[in-house]
Formats: C-alpha cells, sequence, structure tokens
C-alpha cells in the first residue's frame, strides 16, 4: 500500500507546492477519459471541507477530512469552459431563463429516471434548502410539526427551525441489516399539528435506496392524514451496481400530487457554491403555497446557472464514469474494513446509494470515549472559546480519530435518533486519499483495541 507515500504528498500541499496552487498530479486514471485519481488541492482556496478544518485543528493534524459532503474531484472540463465563455460577455445584469436551461432539467430526468417534469412545475432556488423551508412555512402557518424519518440529514434540523416549525423525529427500524421505515411509529406522529414529512432518497447518510413499496406505504399513511411529502432526492444520481434509485413523484399519480421534489447538481457536479437547485411538483396549490405562502425567493448565480444547463445536458457519460469510480470505493472501502484484523470496532457493509460511509463504531467508542477523555474534551472546546455545551460522545470521537489519525469525520449524533455510535465519511475522493485515511484510522484503532 501507498499510504505514507500518499500523506506526504498530502501534507506538502498549501505551503506553495504546486498542490497548494490549486495545480494536479496524476496519481493515475480512471480508465474513461476521466481522470479521478488525481489529487486536486482544495487547500488555501477557503474550502470549508478543507480549509475549515485546518483552521480548527491546525495543518498537521488534516491529513483527509472526510465530513463535509463535497466531493474532491475537479469539474467537468465542459463545466469549466462554459463559464470561461460567460465570463468574457463583461455585464452581470437582471437576466431572463432561457428554454434550454429548464430543457437540460427536464431531459436529465426522463433520460436517466424515466422521470416527466413539464417546465411550468419547476422553479428554482439558491440551495435545496432555501425551498423546502419555503415550503413548510406555506403549507403550515400554524408553525406545527416536521416529521423526518431518522437517522437522516442533519441539515433538515436548522431548515425546519427556520421556517418556525418544531420537528419531530420518526426513527427508522433495521430489518436484516437494512434501515426501513417504521409505520406504525410514524402513524403515532402524525396529529393535526403536522402537515410536511421530509423524505430523503436516497438516505444521506445510511444510504437507502427507498423501493416504490416502501415508498407507497410511507406515502399511503401521509395522503390519509393530509401530510405532504417534501422530496430531498439531491443524492439521486448516486447508486451503486445492483441498486435503483426510484424518484417518489414517479410511483403513482396521487403520489406526485401530493409532494414537492428538490433537486441540485450541487451534489452530483460538486457545485455547491454556485447556488443553484431546482423543485417541482404537479400540483399548483402545493407550489403557490411555496411561492405565495412561503414568500420563496428564486434568484440563482448566473454562473451557476450557466453550470447547471451545462452539466446536465453534456454530463451523461462524466456522472456515469463518476458512480463507476464510487462504487469502486465502496468497495475498497467495505473490503478494507472486513478484513480480518483491519478496523478493530468498526463496522460496515455496502449501502445502495450517496457517497457516504455509515460506520458503526459502538465497538471502539466504549474504548476510548472514557469519562476521562470527555471530560477533557469538554475543558479543551470551553477553552478554546468553542461550543462546549451539549457535546455527544460521537463528537468526542470524532476528535479522537482527528488527533490521533488525521482523519476528519461527521458525528453521528447530528443524524438524529438512531445515530448513536455512528460517524459518518464522505468517500468522494481519489483512491488513494481514501487508502490513506483508511491505514491511517486502523494504525490508530488497533493501538487502543
Amino acid at each position: 500500500m501507498k499510504g505514507a507515500g500518499v500523506t506526504a504528498l498530502l501534507s506538502a500541499a498549501g505551503s506553495g507546492s504546486a498542490m497548494g496552487m490549486g495545480m494536479g498530479q496524476s496519481m493515475g486514471g480512471s480508465g474513461k477519459g476521466y481522470n479521478f485519481d488525481d489529487i486536486y488541492s482544495r487547500i488555501g482556496h477557503n474550502s470549508v471541507k478543507w480549509d475549515a478544518a485546518i483552521r480548527r485543528y491546525g495543518r498537521d493534524k488534516i491529513t483527509v477530512p472526510m465530513g463535509i459532503a463535497d466531493m474532491d474531484f475537479k469539474q467537468p472540463p465542459f463545466v469549466v469552459e462554459a463559464l470561461k465563455k460567460r465570463a468574457t460577455y463583461e455585464q452581470f445584469g437582471y437576466e431572463t431563463l432561457p428554454d434550454s436551461y429548464y430543457q437540460a432539467i427536464i431531459d436529465w430526468n426522463k433520460e436517466r429516471y424515466g422521470v416527466e417534469i413539464k417546465k411550468e412545475w419547476i422553479r428554482n432556488s439558491s440551495a435545496l434548502k432555501p425551498g423546502m423551508v419555503s415550503s413548510m412555512r406555506g403549507l403550515n402557518p400554524v408553525k406545527g410539526k416536521v416529521i423526518l424519518s431518522t437517522p437522516t440529514y442533519s441539515g433538515f434540523r436548522g431548515a425546519i427551525n427556520q421556517a418556525g416549525m418544531r420537528v419531530e423525529m420518526n426513527p427508522l427500524k433495521k430489518v436484516n441489516g437494512r434501515w426501513t421505515f417504521d409505520l406504525d411509529d410514524l402513524a403515532e406522529r402524525l396529529d393535526y399539528e403536522t402537515k410536511c414529512l421530509v423524505l430523503c432518497n436516497p438516505n444521506n447518510p445510511s444510504g437507502e435506496c427507498w423501493t416504490a413499496d416502501e415508498m407507497r406505504a410511507l406515502g399511503d399513511l401521509c395522503i390519509s392524514r393530509g401530510v405532504t411529502v417534501l422530496a430531498d432526492e439531491i443524492h439521486c444520481d448516486f447508486v451503486n451496481k445492483g441498486s435503483k434509485f426510484v424518484a417518489y413523484s414517479s410511483i403513482g399519480e396521487k403520489y406526485a400530487n401530493t409532494s414537492i421534489t428538490y433537486r441540485s447538481p450541487s451534489k452530483t457536479f460538486g457545485q455547491a457554491n454556485l447556488k443553484v437547485a431546482y423543485f417541482y411538483t404537479q400540483n399548483q396549490d402545493l407550489m403557490d403555497a411555496t411561492m405565495i405562502g412561503g414568500g420563496h425567493e428564486q434568484g440563482c448565480n448566473a454562473f451557476g446557472l450557466i453550470a447547471c444547463e451545462t452539466a446536465f445536458r453534456d454530463g451523461a457519460q462524466w456522472v456515469d464514469d463518476l458512480q463507476e469510480y464510487i462504487d469502486g470505493n465502496f468497495d475498497y472501502l467495505v473490503e478494507y474494513i472486513n478484513t480480518p484484523g483491519n478496523m478493530p470496532g468498526i463496522e460496515y457493509s455496502k449501502p445502495e446509494g450517496t457517497y457516504l460511509a455509515w460506520l458503526d463504531c459502538n465497538g471502539i467508542m466504549e474504548k476510548v470515549v472514557t469519562d476521562e477523555y470527555r471530560r477533557e474534551y469538554h475543558d479543551a472546546q470551553r477553552d478554546a472559546g468553542r461550543r462546549h455545551s451539549g457535546l455527544t460522545k460521537e463528537m468526542a470521537l470524532g476528535e479522537w480519530i482527528v488527533q490521533n489519525s488525521g482523519v476528519q469525520l461527521n458525528a453521528g449524533s447530528s443524524y438524529g435518533i438512531g445515530s448513536e455510535g455512528f460517524m459518518r465519511m464522505n468517500i468522494a475522493v481519489p483512491r488513494s486519499s481514501l487508502e490513506t485515511a483508511l491505514n491511517n484510522l486502523n494504525a490508530a484503532l488497533k493501538k487502543v483495541a
């Protein structure tokens, strides 16, 4: 394995080297024209994933940050060229959106998922959460509850609070090693104060691509109680071999008519800071609730709109190659963790979708997160002027992992009920970076196993 060499290479980044200046060094190729093995430094470019972690922990402590759901791959070259071309037109006043923008979205959904969307159903947003917040506000003006099936994306709770609503958690249950909906529990929570349920498909962080039958059962219950399903499908383009993504709006007319779907190129193409997302529904009343009752603002970034249209129009092969590469990363991760003697205290099996690994770290957490360590962690946070109330065992475990391996993961506790002892790892990185992270983490775990 080449972990030590890659660690040294990454440690040199940001100090005036070619990598620190945003230039890449080839580590091989994907074999299909797009080189996802390329180590492309993001250090020094205000990256939340890299620079924020380095500011917090120090450059000597961060080898591979794997928390924020943000890919470490370069933009597709055709997107970069389109942005360069747009920059030559030296005017950035108000603009209308061309039909070609909407057609790119329509074609992408039809060709990849068989989902028929009409232009008049689509509205834009700077990101998924602003659109979702507007829907929540418009659909539940009495400020009631929004249901989350947990574990699920931590940002939903912030969106619900921003909308002035209350979070109600409906814990998922594990059946034969796979998370699925607990409809009996959900039925008890769907009262008169509940107008919305957030469905994350594929589920972040656990990776389920919900089946049509699972979603119909969920939808039937929601429809019977007058609850609108808000379907976050931002990870829909990341599906592993042997699995299938099914759009909620495609499972039947009554489900499409009682839901709003939220999508974006931000995950698929790594365009989060270009600030473009979209949502759609065939139900005009639901759209009016979002746009009028929720006061939604559609403004988007001019460069983001160009990038979005170009990516959806020209990016099918790039995404196909990327999916294959990430699927290979998952295979590598699963084999590594399940090799006898490796990664003591961590259990993991391959998910159906996303590029996020939901690691069961319960076996190691009790060994390293002692009462003494938690006190030390609390005092260190306090003394550094950081948040020091409500610190969880998972947060303390994340700190231990950084300090002992240079790998930064997301604490499972932020993903709601059912997340105890889990950590989230983003594997949308070059294979050599994944290898380095696993080697470092493995070495740290073996010292305390």
